[in-house]
């Protein structure tokens, strides 16, 4: 592989990692406060997403997070591996973009906040 194509491949790994994070340890947690709720533990907030239809299942987050650390901290040791990580990343991506959108709209009309659109 090419250095421009491994610089391509840690460069979608690191910004699928941020995304993760952003929306599951940040995001998440401050639109409950603004709702007066008491932010929990991921798995609790995730649960509580769920329930607003913030997120389609709280699951496939808990899988996000393990395929996050594998795909930042390197843990992936073949080729092959690393492939079928890199799809399922690439499958999540379109439902880490949809939460965002769902997290801004429930802001907007439950909140009137607006959720800065350089954050996707």
């Amino acid at each position: 592989m090419s250095p421009e194509g491994i610089d391509q491949l840690e460069s979608f790994g690191d910004k699928f990692g941020r995304m993760q994070d952003t929306i599951m340890d940040k995001l998440l947690p401050q639109l409950l406060k603004a709702v007066g709720e008491n932010p929990g533990t991921a798995i609790d907030n995730l649960g509580r997403a769920e329930r607003l239809n913030l997120i389609g299942c709280s699951d496939d987050w808990i899988s996000m997070r393990g395929l996050r650390n594998m795909l930042v901290h390197e843990y992936i040791e073949s080729p092959l591996e690393m492939l079928i990580a890199l799809r399922q990343a690439r499958n999540f991506t379109d439902q880490l973009h949809d939460t965002f959108l769902a997290i801004s709209k429930y802001a907007q009309d439950r909140l009137s906040v607006s959720l800065p659109s350089n954050l996707i």
